[in-house]
């Protein structure tokens, strides 16, 4: 029996004192030498001068360093009961399921997307054709929740789900509303499912951490946040704000149309814009931090529109035009990750100055970026990681043909006559997801 895939050794012809064998599950037996070449251990822990002994571990392993679960070189078994290796196999268990999860979210956000940027199409539209919506009568002659009438009070100065729960119940007989106010729930359940608290990582994390606080370790176990794929949670807070935005700006329309008294406060929502830009800044998220500024000016000038006391020169005015030069500066330092994004600046700068409503539409080049993560879904060109571990796509055969900037932390990516840039890694294991998904 071979027992050394190196050297095509027999059991008999190893010297077991000098390099002992080791039976996995499967039965086979493998020389100690062949397992640790196998699993790269060299990667992983620190060897003496002689390259024999392990004498500490190496400070981290990167996210996605490893390729996959190795398996017996004879049968192709798993090899992760070999306490030996338990290190190296948990972190590729980690990665796999960490892919795993950025398949999932991506199929799951990709349709949401579209069926925003239709609400928002669908709710200007009807804006603009029905001007009193609130009036006692729907176009289908349904009657409309007497809780709206003219000359009436609607307070909104509560949280967002409040405000959205407060819509639901006015215009309980509206179905344009409804149907709009179930997709922000869905949205809401998708941005809940994608949060840092429910990704892979950060759950053993927390059963580790739980594990030692009742054994009586007090030491913290390091954070790797790196591991967290934060895009999609980022993807989902600005498509929360897109469809509470939309909602709660057709509503007030429809207020000031009927003469509805309403007491607004944003506050919760510029808090929310606040903390999205802070988390883009750390994340190196350029285009979702200028979606967090868009918004933090947009709910300022949609409130201004019912008070009184936001007139130019005002503190939450001031702020407002910071957001937008911000938003303005990062257009012009991050031209193909803001692509687009200079008109909606400008757009937002109209509404504030004049506090005239306005249904920011999803701009053509966000559209196509959302068509080719479709595509890419569907199987066509080929996925990526960037030097930094982010996942992307080359679309048409999969070869690159020109160069551009990771869209999650601007690091180079593509590269020119089929030549990939220096760090770039073919994401075998990410085609692999998605084309067993069969969409």
């Amino acid at each position: 029996m071979v027992v050394d895939y190196i050297e095509m050794l027999t059991y008999g012809e190893v010297n077991l004192d000098a390099n002992p064998c080791i039976v996995p599950d499967c039965g086979h037996i493998i020389t100690l030498e062949n397992l640790d070449e196998l699993m790269s251990m060299k990667e992983f822990y620190e060897y003496d001068e002689r390259g024999e002994t392990i004498t500490g571990i190496k400070s981290s392993s990167e996210p996605f360093s490893i390729s996959g679960q190795k398996n017996c070189p004879s049968c192709r078994g798993p090899l992760r009961n070999i306490n030996r290796y338990s290190r190296i196999t948990r972190r590729a268990w980690i990665d796999e399921a960490t892919k795993k999860f950025i398949v999932w979210a991506n199929a799951k956000f990709v349709p949401l997307a579209a069926q925003v940027k239709a609400l928002e199409e669908k709710l200007k539209s009807y804006t603009q054709t029905t001007r009193s919506p609130l009036s006692p009568l729907t176009s289908s002659g349904s009657q409309l929740s007497p809780l709206i009438f003219l000359g009436s009070h609607v307070d909104f100065t509560n949280d967002q789900g409040d405000q959205i729960q407060r819509v639901r119940t006015l215009t309980e007989r509206t179905e344009v509303f409804q149907s709009a106010i179930r997709l922000r729930f869905t949205v809401r359940r998708f941005f809940d499912q994608v949060d840092k608290k429910q990704q892979p990582f950060s759950q053993i994390y927390d059963l580790v951490q739980d594990a030692r606080r009742h054994r009586g370790i007090q030491h913290n176990m390091a954070w790797m946040p790196d591991m967290l794929q934060l895009r999609h949670r980022l993807l989902a807070s600005v498509m929360l704000m897109r469809s509470d935005y939309a909602i709660l700006a057709t509503f007030l329309a429809s207020c000031k149309d009927n003469k509805v008294k309403v007491n607004v406060n944003f506050s919760h929502q510029r808090k929310d814009c606040v903390a999205l830009v802070n988390e883009c800044q750390a994340r190196d998220q350029p285009a979702n931090k200028v979606e967090g500024h868009l918004f933090f000016a947009r709910f300022i000038a949609l409130e201004r529109g019912f008070t009184d006391s936001m007139p130019e020169g005002s503190a939450p005015m001031i702020s407002a035009h910071q957001h937008l030069d911000e938003a303005e500066a990062l257009c012009i330092r991050y031209p193909e990750q803001t692509a687009g994004m200079v008109s909606e600046v400008n757009d937002a700068r109209t509404m504030l100055r004049d506090s005239t409503f306005y249904m920011p539409v999803s701009n053509e080049e966000k559209a196509q970026v959302y068509a080719a993560m479709a595509a890419d879904f569907r199987g066509t060109g080929h996925w990526y990681y960037c030097a930094n571990g982010h996942p992307f796509t080359i679309g048409e055969c999969g070869a690159p043909m020109q160069r551009s900037r990771c869209p999650q932390c601007g690091s180079m990516v593509g590269g020119e006559r089929h030549q990939l840039v220096e760090g770039i890694t073919r994401a075998n294991d990410l085609e692999a997801q998605f084309g067993a998904l069969r969409v």
